[in-house]
Parts: C-alpha cells; structure tokens; sequence
C-alpha cells in the first residue's frame, strides 16, 4: 500500500520567519554594518567598498565555503549549522578567520572603528563558542547584537532599526524553532557585551 506524503505549505509566519533570518544573517548583516560604519569613518564609499573586500575574502567566502562544503558532503545538516556538536569545528575556523581580519586592519591601516568593529566579532565569536560546548546559543541573535551596538555608538541613526533588526531576528529563530528564547537572550548578551569592550580596548596609537 502507498502512502501518499502530504506537503505542508509554511504559515505566512513562519515565511516571514525565514525571510528575517535570511537578511539579519550572522555574515550578511555584518558585512553590512562593516560598510556603514566604513563610509562614516572615512568619508569614502570607495574606501569603505575596500574594506567590505576585505571582510569578504578573509571572513564571508571562507566560512560560507566551509558550510557549503560540509553541507554538501552530508556532515552538516543545514546551512544554518543548526546541530551544536556540528559547531564546533566552526567556531574556531570562525574565530582564525576574524582574527586574521582584525590584523589586516591594523596592519593597513584602517580607521579604528573598523578595526574595534573586528576585535568584537571576533570575541562574540570565541565567547559562542564557548558557549556552545555545553549550551547551544543563537549566532544569528549575536551578530545582530554586536551590529546593533555598534552603530548605536558609531551611526546613531543606524542604531535604533538595527536594534529592531536584532529583536525581530530572535523572534524569528524561535519562531522557526532553532533557538529557545534563552538561547536568543544569551546571544544578544553575548554581542552586547563582546562589543562593549572591543569599544574600550586600548590599541596602539598607530591605529
């Protein structure tokens, strides 16, 4: 006898779910908010195009690839990497990539905003992982946090819609089932605090 599977068509929530968690994305809004405060700081789209570049090539293609490449071999579940034992080899290629960023920062001179922006990423992303050795947190709710507080010190009118960014894709992950609220909670904690001392590190005066 053939059983016939039904597909269920997603709510209309759970579409709007899936197009937050797309935009807010813990490598594409990033690279967005890199942009910004960029163009602020130099005063030069061009400028900040360069540095976005640089973000690219030394954060968001390794790790997208990475991802892909897992996923598509089968070790990974999804692009989200949404297992959290399946995060623990990500958190530290992760990590290697955003401290190499952070040093071609610093090494060619980018305005100190940049740089801290970097220094933040990179320490929301050794705190999730962390974390994630025994409680899963939600990498999308930290990205948007770490953005969010970044431009509220650096682009105040940025500030507040990324902060309404960050609430709606935490609603979005609980919504989606990925996260609990707690998870979500812990990562805006996470890149709320992370951010708060990249900005008040002390760096060389070169900087």
């Amino acid at each position: 006898m053939r059983v016939e599977q039904i597909e269920v068509k997603p709510s209309p929530r759970e579409e709007v779910a899936r197009l937050v968690s797309a935009i807010v994305h813990p490598i594409a809004f990033p690279l967005l908010t890199l942009g910004v405060i960029s163009v602020i700081a130099t005063g030069s789209v061009p400028q900040a195009i360069k540095w976005m570049l640089v973000a690219l090539a030394l954060v968001s293609l390794p790790v997208s690839v990475l991802v892909s490449y897992q996923v598509l071999r089968g070790h990974w579940t999804d692009l989200d990497v949404s297992v959290r034992r399946q995060r623990y080899a990500l958190y530290p290629f992760g990590l290697a990539c955003m401290v190499a960023l952070a040093l071609a920062y610093a090494h060619f001179g980018a305005p100190q905003i940049v740089v801290r922006a970097s220094l933040g990423v990179a320490l929301s992303n050794l705190l999730d992982g962390l974390i994630n050795l025994v409680y899963k947190v939600s990498a999308h709710a930290t990205g948007a946090a770490v953005c969010a507080t970044l431009l509220w010190f650096s682009a105040f009118a940025w500030g507040l819609p990324a902060g309404l960014a960050a609430l709606a894709v935490g609603w979005s992950r609980v919504e989606l089932k990925r996260h609990t609220p707690g998870q979500v909670v812990l990562g805006w904690a996470v890149g709320v605090l992370s951010t708060l001392v990249a900005l008040h590190l002390p760096l060389p005066s070169s900087i």
